[in-house]
């Protein structure tokens, strides 16, 4: 059943869609400074802070404030159209609904971060051939700026960038999963679409604003999740280097609760 689902969601226009608008969002981020010849803004020439501007240094960086509603596109709204096709009901005659249910959810997550993480593994050459390998000005432009395993960034610099694509896949696989929940629950499929990234806006804006000098205030910015520092800071994040992956399972909790409860009472009517 999971391989079904795959297949149905790598194989669709809309996944490949968004590798496209992914790829395209970290092209316009770093739209300032590549090629370097064209730059507007000065910055070292080692590859891998290009590639980092992409991510939460850019003045045109995109990925942190759009993966909450771009992830929704490859395959979330496929369990609606299941369900209102009356295909659904046809697949529940074949499989079990635990079966059906898991294979679906998997295929949105997975969908999901491999339409991130792709791209974003595919701009790491791009940022190569474009700069240098200075290492000692980049460890004097960004290196006292490195909190989060510095000892590994010194050393692995390129899994370093990677880590960051899965760390920004990952992301969209939750919010995709909470995207799936609120599909189901919510009968304007579309609202359910956009409600992920009203909340990333009310995160980091209003709730922020409400609650600046609280543990909710400063941890909950869904925009500013994807610098992997935050995985550092323990002065703003009181429960340290668990504070986002805490933040990311509470999240897929709700999407899955609400999945869940939308296709019970769903089944019911």
């Amino acid at each position: 059943m999971l391989i079904t689902e795959l297949k149905r969601a790598f194989c669709s226009k809309p996944f490949w869609v968004t590798c496209g608008i992914t790829l395209a969002m970290l092209a316009f981020g770093s739209s300032d400074y590549l090629p370097p010849s064209y730059a507007t803004i000065e910055l070292p020439n080692p590859w891998w802070i290009y590639y980092f501007h992409c991510f939460f240094l850019g003045m045109k960086t995109m990925l942190p404030v759009f993966y909450p509603i771009v992830v929704m596109i490859p395959y979330v709204l496929s369990y609606r159209r299941d369900r209102d096709s009356g295909y659904r009901q046809l697949i529940l005659l074949k499989t079990s609904r635990k079966a059906y249910l898991g294979a679906k959810a998997l295929a949105v997550g997975i969908s999901a971060f491999v339409a991130v993480l792709l791209p974003c593994l595919a701009w790491i050459p791009v940022c190569r051939l474009s700069g240098d390998t200075d290492w000692e000005y980049a460890l004097q432009y960004y290196g006292d700026n490195i909190h989060f395993m510095p000892s590994f960034y010194e050393e692995h610099v390129v899994l370093y960038c990677v880590m960051y694509a899965f760390h920004a896949a990952l992301l969209g696989a939750v919010f995709a999963i909470l995207g799936l929940g609120l599909s189901a629950v919510i009968k304007n499929r579309y609202l359910a679409l956009l409600l992920p990234f009203c909340y990333a806006i009310f995160s980091s804006s209003i709730l922020v604003s409400l609650l600046r000098d609280t543990f909710i205030g400063c941890s909950f910015e869904v925009m500013k999740l994807m610098p992997l520092q935050l995985y550092y800071y323990k002065e703003a994040y009181p429960l340290g280097f668990w504070t986002v992956p805490i933040y990311e399972a509470v999240l897929t909790a709700v999407g899955l609760a609400l999945y869940l409860g939308g296709d019970y009472h769903a089944g019911k009517a």
